[in-house]
């Protein structure tokens, strides 16, 4: 028997949607399997630092089209999995009760906003331990299928 693969949607959510939840939705629109779709959002919604965009291109992964968003920019009634950093779903008062919520403790560092050697070498730490979770969801995504 063939099992339906139904679709799926993801938040990445964190304070200010500008360096962790833009490159875990830039990773995971890159990686991800068929029927889910893919957004990110902040609390309260900044700016994409171009550090962030320069260390996701050495991925290959363009990020020119992907812009800083809030929750209300999201369908969050249809979400059902958001990805929280740094507690940022505990500001958030319109996630979907029925949404599970995962955190994922990556500490947002000053990095974002320099271009220095040191600066970027943290960035490009901090997006290698997303790209590894980003996939790890993706193989329990698989395993989970209903």
């Amino acid at each position: 028997m063939r099992r339906e693969i139904r679709q799926r949607n993801v938040l990445f959510l964190d304070q200010d949607n500008a360096c962790l939840s833009q490159m875990a939705e830039a990773v995971a629109k890159h990686l991800g399997p068929p029927k889910v779709r893919i957004f990110s959002a902040g609390v309260t919604p900044g700016s994409i630092p171009t550090p962030v965009r320069k260390v996701m291109q050495e991925l290959g992964i363009n990020m020119t089209a992907q812009d800083s968003k809030g929750v209300d920019q999201v369908p969050l009634d249809e979400i059902d999995l958001v990805v929280s950093f740094a507690g940022a779903d505990k500001k958030c008062a319109a996630l979907p009760p029925r949404a599970k919520v995962e955190q994922w403790a990556i500490p947002a560092s000053s990095a974002a906003q320099n271009n220095d050697f040191a600066a970027l070498s943290t960035l490009r730490g901090e997006r290698d331990e997303i790209n590894k979770r980003v996939f790890a969801l993706f193989m329990d995504y698989w395993r989970n299928l209903t």
